[in-house]
């Protein structure tokens, strides 16, 4: 027979018992319990301190989903753009500042306007930060775990990922 390598923890029934006690007096509950993580199909929806309790309101959010994830699409193609057109590779072991520094070589291959500028760097860095805002922004949404929201954004990716970078649009 094998044996048991580890043991396992109860804890002390006293600490159990005083954080119920601690629970009961602030009016909180302790609960054993994890959260279950399960889509809800219903139309209530909490976003950004945002209920919605009517049809309208839950096509309301519907909406700023799909077009956040458009336009985060957006933001993505014009990154990608610029990438292609200054030859300017932000990766994530690269900050925008580091990936133009070493693209600006001292013999002066590239035409004037396209060598290193604080103004490029600054707006690289915007792109980024607004970039990066809006996926952080679309992952709140999709934590809020209602599936609506969930198959808007992946619309509004899916969209916008065909208009503007694949098949229906190339060129905007």
């Amino acid at each position: 027979m094998s044996q048991h390598a580890h043991y396992h923890y109860q804890g002390d029934e006293n600490q159990g018992n005083e954080m119920m006690m601690r629970a009961a007096a602030t009016g909180s509950s302790v609960s054993s319990s994890s959260m279950p993580i399960n889509f809800d199909f219903s139309r209530n929806v909490t976003l950004f301190r945002f209920q919605s309790n009517t049809g309208f309101e839950y096509f309301c959010v519907l909406l700023f989903t799909f077009t956040l994830a458009y336009v985060q699409e957006y933001i993505a193609f014009v990154r990608k753009k610029e990438e292609v057109v200054f030859g300017a590779s932000v990766n994530a072991s690269n900050s925008a500042y580091e990936s133009l520094k070493d693209n600006n070589n001292t013999n002066n291959a590239l035409p004037k306007d396209q060598h290193y500028s604080n103004a490029r760097v600054l707006k690289t860095s915007a792109k980024y930060v607004a970039h990066a805002s809006v996926s952080y922004i679309l992952m709140l949404c999709v934590m809020s775990l209602n599936f609506g929201v969930f198959v808007s954004i992946l619309l509004g990716l899916g969209v916008g990922s065909f208009t503007i970078g694949g098949g229906g649009g190339k060129h905007l």
